[in-house]
């Protein structure tokens, strides 16, 4: 993908000493859409973003890659989309997957930067224990400190200060410690309300408390001056329960809060794309409610809807207000003068629109984010054009006159500083599950166009054109409110053929990316990465979600065979043979790196033909081992001890014709 340089930024940033670098400032927002009066949502109390607006560019059509955190936020702070970062949900840590990717206050630690993080910058479930240790030099578990009022305390599950509520939620506490059951969910499962109104100050919320370790930082930098700073500072409201201090709640009427303009399914659209809330159901105080793949829908009563809008308005507003405290901290110590400011939200959020709440979809009110950028020497506007997550990466070196890590997957927006109107891109993409089936969503200008993929293909593998199982089709400019699906409408044909070839295009262009990114390009500009493989107790051979996640294919002389992956277990049909046993195999992407002397264990359940295991080989040196055919799920263990060190390639070798099955595949040293 072509980067676009800024000469200018370039020739005064190489000028730069490390001192002389530009702050960053990164402010990330859980679960807020772009509803604030900058975006044009007027009846919203948002002055402190506004004003933010005001001194900088922002994106009215930005996008992120997946409309949930994990994804999300992997993609933003690696500047990678999730079919190369691996993390598609909310329990996948990204460097088990992934373990040499760059993260964004990774490179800048590594270029001088002093980087720290208080509240939510990754989604916690997605990576290590330590909040990612490479990316901070502070540690996580010294920023996340935190001191409430002793007039009020913690907050009860972190999210509630209501005297009685917390309370009740200690009393739960109590009974699951008693019982020995996990605390968190037992609590939980009965006792989770969806909103709280507490007559509290900001600090009794662990948003204020956010805040107050910001400005702690923002102060200390302003007196150590040693190092430009990266401060990720993470909010964790308006994300479920909208828990805020009653003055903001009083900022809004609920009598006036109006309910979404369309709450129906799409005409002509695809049941798939829809989700049940489930998110929301998981609170205690919510109804059960029908999905649109039910057809029939039952919504939420309306006075409930109000209750749910109107918290999300309140805890926005209660955001904007901690966002001004940071802000007049930085400019009250100065530093303002010569930070770049980064403010988003990590995805939309449904609001009843086509009777659907949370985010999860590829829908626009779940993939447009709020994002606003201010840079010294640039002046304020707007851009109107496509911009996405991965494009913040190469912005951030640009503007700090860093040179961009070659592998980032997005492009430098410098340029719409400049010039708002010129495009830097024509498309953002973003993608979510629905199943096993993928949704790839193309928007431009005017347009989004998904198209949903059949089960186990993703953008890691070739396009052959039987892979599309539906498709949407919706153009903004006559429909923003998505009523009508237009993707069979002969009106709009050639529009759908474009943007279909544009997903060509892309899937193209990612088939080369994920391949050359996955070797040195991957670990490029990265200090002190070990790119050798290693092997210990921890199983590293694994199957994958999908066949081509970890494994590659050797068929030769006529052999033929298909691998898929299905519920988790590696299906190998083979249809023919080669004229030898080794024509065809499957080989693991990551070779193992062994010492002379050691005895790899391998621990495998399958069923099928007798197949063959081949360790190397390293300098013609190799080692085979061979497993019996069995007609049901047979435990074997094969047991290697290597001759000499070095790096071994694993292949597996199909020795007859049929189906084989690998239900489990683990590996330890001995």
């Amino acid at each position: 993908m072509k980067k676009w340089i800024s000469l200018i930024v370039l020739t005064i940033a190489f000028n730069l000493n490390a001192q002389e670098r530009p702050n960053v400032l990164f402010i990330a927002i859980d679960d807020m859409k772009p509803l604030t009066g900058s975006y044009g949502a007027d009846f919203m109390v948002t002055p402190h973003m506004d004003e933010l607006a005001n001194s900088g560019v922002i994106f009215t059509n930005a996008h992120c890659q997946q409309a949930v955190c994990g994804p999300s936020r992997a993609s933003i702070m690696t500047g990678m989309r999730p079919d190369y970062t691996g993390v598609w949900d909310l329990k996948t840590r990204m460097r088990d997957v992934n373990p040499d990717i760059l993260a964004m206050p990774e490179f800048f630690k590594n270029n001088g930067y002093e980087t720290v993080a208080v509240g939510k910058i990754y989604d916690p479930r997605c990576v290590d224990k330590e909040y990612d240790k490479p990316s901070w030099s502070i540690p996580y578990k010294e920023s996340s400190k935190y001191i409430y009022p002793a007039e009020y305390g913690e907050p009860g599950l972190s999210y509630y200060a209501l005297k009685d509520r917390k309370e009740k939620v200690h009393a739960l506490e109590a009974e699951a410690r008693k019982k020995g059951v996990n605390v968190h969910k037992y609590v939980s499962d009965r006792f989770k309300p969806s909103v709280e109104m507490a007559d509290v100050p900001d600090e009794a919320y662990i948003d204020g408390q956010i805040a107050n370790n910001a400005i702690k930082y923002i102060d200390q930098f302003s007196k150590e001056k040693s190092k430009p700073f990266f401060l990720g500072v993470g909010f964790k409201r308006p994300h479920l329960p909208f828990a805020a201090p009653t003055k903001y709640w009083e900022l809004y009427k609920r009598d006036e809060i109006e309910l979404a303009k369309y709450p129906y399914p799409v005409k002509d659209g695809v049941n798939m794309a829809y989700h049940n809330s489930g998110e929301l159901q998981s609170y205690t105080d919510i109804p059960p409610l029908s999905s649109f793949t039910d057809i029939n829908t039952m919504e939420l009563p309306d006075d409930k809807q109000k209750e749910l809008i109107h918290g999300y308005y309140a805890a926005i507003s209660y955001i904007d207000a901690q966002v001004g405290k940071v802000m007049a901290k930085l400019k009250e110590t100065g530093l303002d003068k010569n930070t770049v400011v980064v403010l988003w939200g990590d995805h939309g959020w449904h609001l009843g629109d086509h009777s659907m709440w949370c985010k999860h979809s590829n829908f626009e009110q779940a993939t447009r984010v709020p994002l606003i950028i201010t840079a010294p020497g640039f002046e304020a506007g707007t851009y109107a054009h496509p911009a996405e997550f991965i494009d913040v990466f190469p912005t951030l070196c640009e503007l700090s006159g860093l040179e961009t890590p070659s592998q980032l997957q997005g492009v430098s927006l410098v340029p719409s500083f400049k010039n708002n109107d010129e495009m830097v891109k024509p498309v953002a993409v973003s993608q979510f599950n629905r199943g096993k089936k993928k949704g790839y969503s193309i928007r431009s200008d005017r347009f989004r166009l998904t198209l949903w993929m059949k089960d186990g293909w993703n953008t890691s593998k070739p396009l052959r054109g039987d892979e599309i199982v539906a498709g949407e089709l919706y153009d903004y400019q006559m429909d923003e409110l998505e009523t009508t699906n237009l993707y069979n409408k002969a009106k709009y044909e050639t529009v759908k053929r474009q943007l279909v070839q544009v997903f060509i295009d892309f899937v193209i262009q990612q088939n080369s990316e994920l391949k050359t990114s996955s070797t040195s390009s991957a670990t490029e500009n990265k200090s002190k990465v070990e790119n050798k493989p290693t092997i210990g107790n921890k199983p590293t051979i694994e199957i994958g979600t999908t066949f081509d996640d970890n494994w590659g294919t050797i068929e030769r002389k006529g052999a033929k065979a298909d691998f898929t992956i299905e519920n988790e277990v590696l299906v190998a049909n083979v249809e023919a043979m080669g004229e030898n046993s080794w024509d065809l195999q499957m080989k693991y992407k990551k070779d193992l790196e062994l010492k002379a002397g050691t005895t790899l264990v391998l621990k495998l359940y399958s069923k099928g033909p007798e197949m063959k295991i081949n360790l190397g080989p390293v300098d013609n040196y190799r080692i085979t081992r061979k497993l019996p055919a069995s007609n049901g799920k047979k435990e074997q263990i094969i047991r290697f001890t290597v001759e000499k060190d070095g790096t071994y390639p694993v292949k597996l070798s199909f020795t007859g014709t049929g189906e084989y099955h690998i239900w489990e595949l683990r590996t330890e040293i001995k």
